[in-house]
């Protein structure tokens, strides 16, 4: 912080720009896994968190991240600590005037010089988290709803009966199209988009889905791991709670050359001496 900025700044901001408490962010899987919504607004240089419980429009956890200096900082922190278990309303009723106020030293001189463009800056984020809340909570609830179903489906032995009867009252080719329509509508993007793809090659005793993959992710190292678990707990929470997807060998398929020397152990190639 340089010493004219300093210098135009309350001693409360100042210390406040030292150590936020509310410095972070918020990711979107963290939202969905609580069934909550997440708001999240940006307005230059800052962008601020809010987690949502959509039931009753109260706000659980905040947070904010900014490369735009101590004003911001301050302005941003106040106002995530301000808002701590209020509603949408009661936080966008809070203006930004109203927070620089609060980090005033002595109430007749201004924390922040008021010529600073944050202020504005900040009262126009407050604005848009009102906007956009109603989006966000509709969000919210259906993916609520469908986590729910998911949980059911896949956790509860009443749930499992369900998903077993109408499992098995599908022809094998009925259940690879339904597996095809999902890895189409849910993975298969993803994994073109990386140039890679995936092929189904067979489904063996009802429940082992044999798979090839293809283009980029026939070399990736990921294709074992993480992009498998991937695969396999989307058609487990939306197809059927029981598959196994099974990658195929990529050296089963390699063609043998009869001029190379066999790898019987009673007779290794000379190389192996």
């Amino acid at each position: 912080m340089s010493e004219e900025i300093t210098s135009t700044l309350s001693t409360k901001v100042q210390e406040i720009a030292k150590a936020p408490k509310y410095r972070g962010a918020i990711f979107q899987i963290e939202a969905d896994e609580k069934g909550l919504a997440l708001v999240d607004v940006k307005e230059a240089s800052l962008k601020v968190y809010l987690m949502i419980d959509p039931d009753c429009d109260k706000i659980l956890e905040t947070r904010f991240f900014t490369y735009g200096g101590p004003i911001f900082t301050a302005l941003a922190d106040t106002f995530c600590k301000k808002i701590q278990m209020k509603t949408i309303d009661e936080a966008c009723a809070i203006t930004a005037t109203s927070i620089e106020e609060e980090l005033r030293d002595i109430p007749e001189v201004r924390s922040i010089p008021e010529n600073a463009p944050e202020i504005g800056q900040m009262q126009t984020l407050i604005n848009k988290i009102a906007e956009i809340y109603p989006e966000k909570k509709g969000v919210a609830i259906i993916v609520r709803e469908k986590m729910e179903r998911i949980k059911y489906r896949t956790q509860t032995a009443e749930g499992r009966a369900e998903a077993d009867a109408e499992w098995n009252s599908l022809t094998k080719v009925q259940k690879i199209e339904k597996i095809e329509e999902w890895l189409h509508k849910s993975v298969r993007g993803t994994l073109q988009g990386d140039g890679g793809d995936v092929q189904i090659i067979d489904l063996t005793d009802d429940n082992r889905l044999q798979i090839r993959y293809q283009g980029a992710c026939a070399g990736c190292g990921s294709a074992m791991g993480g992009t498998l678990f991937y695969i396999e707990d989307e058609l487990k929470n939306n197809v059927y709670y029981n598959l196994v997807v099974e990658p195929e060998d990529p050296l089963a398929n390699m063609p043998v050359n009869p001029d190379l020397p066999g790898m019987d152990d009673n007779n290794p190639p000379a190389s192996m001496y």
